[in-house]
């Protein structure tokens, strides 16, 4: 199994036809727990799983969360301190800005008062909200006359 992160959503029921088909279900996941997790993780999780098969009721999804990809990151770095150089601003500034208008934004009260922050930073995005953030530089740019040529998608950058 390569690196990539195993993400596990855990509620309520494992739903099967087949009580068999449930506990091969189990099985497999118990396997795939002890085998990709750390000790502290995988005996959470083996806990959850052994209350759940008393009870009957355990619902997993399991998700592969692709991290946005090296040239998104040089691409978006390279053009954003190009526009907030054209606009006056720190490359810092430009890039909070992009945050807001990507993701929306939240009101927090410090000692300096109210300040708008993001609702979501970049630093755990996917290779998707990534793109978003900068479909957002370039529109954003082009609406104030500074033109961004649009981003090259290589094959293995697309979300699968």
């Amino acid at each position: 199994m390569s690196n990539e992160k195993l993400t596990f959503v855990i509620n309520k029921y494992i739903r099967s036809i087949d009580p068999q088909g449930v506990t091969n279900i189990t099985k497999s996941l118990v396997r795939l727990v002890v085998r990709n997790f750390d000790a502290q993780t995988a005996d959470k999780l083996l806990k959850i799983i052994a209350e759940s098969i008393n009870t009957r009721n355990l619902y997993i999804t399991v998700g592969n969360k692709v991290p946005r990809s090296r040239s998104q990151e040089g691409y978006y770095r390279k053009w954003s301190r190009g526009f907030a150089e054209f606009c006056g601003m720190t490359p810092d500034e430009m890039h909070n800005e992009m945050l807001l208008k990507s993701f929306g934004t939240i009101e927090v009260e410090t000692k300096f008062g109210w300040r708008k922050r993001p609702n979501k930073r970049s630093a755990n995005t996917t290779k998707q909200e990534f793109s978003s953030l900068i479909e957002t530089l370039i529109r954003t740019a082009a609406e104030m006359g500074f033109d961004i040529p649009p981003a090259h998608r290589e094959d293995d950058d697309e979300e699968n």
